[in-house]
């Protein structure tokens, strides 16, 4: 039986959803030492905008994921609590 719940663990790929820790691929902007000109604080300025849009998304994504994980967890309380009243 113990085999086969371990063999049942490696065959699920939800087994392993949440074991590692997402990271975004947002490229932070390198910060000149001295704009030598407007088009550079411009460019520079787009790529801090593009840096936090990207950074952004990602929080918002991570927090969209808690709201789904908590709401399962929710449920899965409710469900337990349901079947221990009944019982």
């Amino acid at each position: 039986m113990r085999t086969l719940l371990l063999l049942g663990m490696f065959l699920s790929p939800l087994a392993f959803a949440d074991s590692f820790e997402p990271s975004h691929n947002c490229n932070q902007p390198d910060i000149p030492y001295e704009f030598a000109d407007q088009y550079q604080r411009d460019q520079f300025n787009a790529e801090v905008e593009e840096y936090k849009s990207c950074i952004t998304d990602f929080v918002e994504e991570q927090q969209d994921a808690i709201r789904k994980h908590k709401s399962a967890a929710d449920n899965a309380i409710e469900e337990w609590n349901s079947f221990a009243r009944s019982t």
